[in-house]
């Protein structure tokens, strides 16, 4: 992982701990969004594209799908980030 990757995956992991985000999620997903941060952070960590990607940009993909109660995991082809 370069430092760049490593530099954007902590501030994503920064911005998704914070309880202002975590009470968006809770008011769009319910029960659910503590499952679906969680997802956001498994994408991510597979995937080195997303891990250079501005991690604002990933949060608001994410809260996208989950505006519209999508999973994000790659392997079931609902969203993607």
């Amino acid at each position: 992982m370069t430092d760049i990757q490593k530099n954007n995956f902590s501030a994503l992991k920064g911005m998704l701990s914070a309880e202002s985000t975590k009470k968006r999620f809770f008011e769009m997903l319910g029960a659910k969004s503590t499952g679906f941060i969680s997802s956001i952070i498994n994408v991510v960590s597979g995937n080195a594209a997303l891990q250079e990607a501005d991690p604002g940009t990933v949060l608001m993909s994410a809260a996208i799908a989950a505006t519209l109660d999508l999973p994000i995991n790659p392997n079931l082809g609902f969203a993607a980030i």
